[in-house]
């Protein structure tokens, strides 16, 4: 086992060719990392979009003009982008069309610009495919110098220029007051992204690229609020889904574009099906947790009112009614409620225990302070305030049904004449 596993690591490094690969998708997993978390939170992945199509007319030129020259390719892709950046805030400003619309314009244009210019390329030969979905296995090491040195171009001025880039993709507003340029600021992160889009030519490719600037950093947001963070987690869930596609790549034969794509595709899979805060598998047992608790606080709410009414009545049934549901939940919710040492007795009597009775206590007090407070500033009409409250019961905070409390003048009794427990 141990055998196969560093075959699997090692066997692929003895090529120059991959090891060449492999620092070129580092370069793609940080450079798309860093950029693609601010242009998300922007809420720009459509312009990001929009410019990994239209670097591909200012490739084409820069390739008319001197060749594979990377620089000229580099200046070329980066001008288009730009220019296409430029244009897009352009006609939204000066028009009644909206920016989506404006960017579906300006990018399809840009790149049928780039087709048409490679069509008429007749006695040279241009790899599209390459262009269009990447080829890491065939990156050159002046491509690897270029990546290289946007990556670290795009590293400096993230650090440079946090603040920056921190206010204006959060509070616009505040980085006016402070005296910071939005449009700046913008123009510039649009530079950025262009470079590292141009970055990541070689290795995904234009169609491609867009993933890798938004998948890692939608992954990194899943898992944490903190921007620091993100950026972090960002750059390693690039890093990581560049280098794991690289080998599976390598080992099974795939595109490796598409293979590193998808290696981040699936970790944004895990952390959304598993994120500790965010993931749909964490969401249903925290509903089930929070739908056992609720029918807990109702069933002793049920208990605390038939005590103060004197009522004697089969709890299960009445329970069932009162709450929707079968008889046999009611009663293995019962059995669970008695374990804790909240209620005690049997199907036909249960009684609330010293703990059970102060739990129900307080629910009642926030459920009636809940009633009266919606009644008293004509909230909600008085049809309505029970399910409201019914509703809020189980979220209001012991603070804020003191200051409920305190504003409306410590009440006696709710809106419909049952008396309000004190705070114990």
């Amino acid at each position: 086992m141990a055998d196969t596993i560093y075959k699997f690591l090692v066997e692929p490094l003895q090529y120059e060719f991959i090891q060449r690969a492999l620092v070129a998708s580092i370069m793609v997993g940080i450079s798309c990392g860093l950029i693609g978390t601010y242009i998300m939170l922007r809420r720009l992945s459509l312009i990001g979009d929009a410019l990994a199509h239209s670097v591909l007319p200012g490739v084409v030129i820069g390739f008319m003009i001197s060749g594979k020259n990377p620089l000229s390719l580099f200046a070329g892709a980066l001008t288009a982008g730009i220019l296409t950046s430029i244009l897009i805030s352009y006609v939204e400003r000066n028009s009644k069309i909206k920016e989506d619309t404006s960017i579906g314009i300006i990018f399809t244009g840009a790149f049928a610009l780039g087709i048409l210019l490679v069509s008429q390329l007749k006695q040279v030969h241009i790899d599209l495919s390459s262009y269009l979905f990447g080829d890491v296995l065939g990156v050159s090491d002046s491509d690897l110098i270029m990546s290289s040195v946007i990556t670290v171009f795009i590293l400096i001025s993230v650090i440079l220029f946090y603040k920056q880039l921190l206010v204006t993709s959060f509070d616009p507003t505040m980085a006016y007051i402070i005296g910071i340029s939005t449009s700046l600021v913008h123009y510039f992160l649009m530079t950025l992204l262009s470079m590292s889009i141009v970055a990541g030519l070689q290795s995904v490719g234009v169609i491609l690229i867009i993933a890798m600037l938004i998948t890692p950093p939608a992954t990194a947001f899943l898992l944490t609020d903190k921007l620091k963070t993100m950026l972090i987690l960002s750059v390693m869930f690039g890093i990581i889904s560049s280098v794991i596609g690289l080998y599976f790549s390598y080992h099974f034969n795939f595109a490796s574009g598409a293979s590193i794509v998808l290696t981040a595709v699936l970790f944004f899979a895990a952390a959304f099906l598993f994120s500790p805060k965010e993931g749909i598998v964490q969401k249903y047992f925290r509903r089930k947790r929070n739908t056992a608790v609720n029918l807990t606080e109702d069933i002793l709410k049920y208990l605390f009112n038939a005590e103060e009414k004197s009522s004697v009545g089969n709890a299960v049934t009445e329970l069932s009614a009162d709450l929707s549901l079968p008889e046999n939940k009611i009663l293995s919710a019962l059995k669970r409620i008695e374990s804790k040492g909240l209620i005690k007795g049997e199907k036909e009597n249960y009684k609330l225990t010293e703990t059970g009775r102060d739990l129900a206590l307080k629910l009642v007090r926030s459920h009636r302070l809940w009633e009266t407070y919606l009644t008293e500033k004509n909230i909600v009409d008085m049809d309505n305030i029970h399910q409201d409250a019914e509703k809020y019961e189980h979220v209001l905070s012991d603070d804020l049904i003191s200051e409920i409390e305190e504003e409306l003048g410590h009440p006696q009794k709710d809106p419909h004449g049952s008396p309000i427990p004190k705070k114990k």
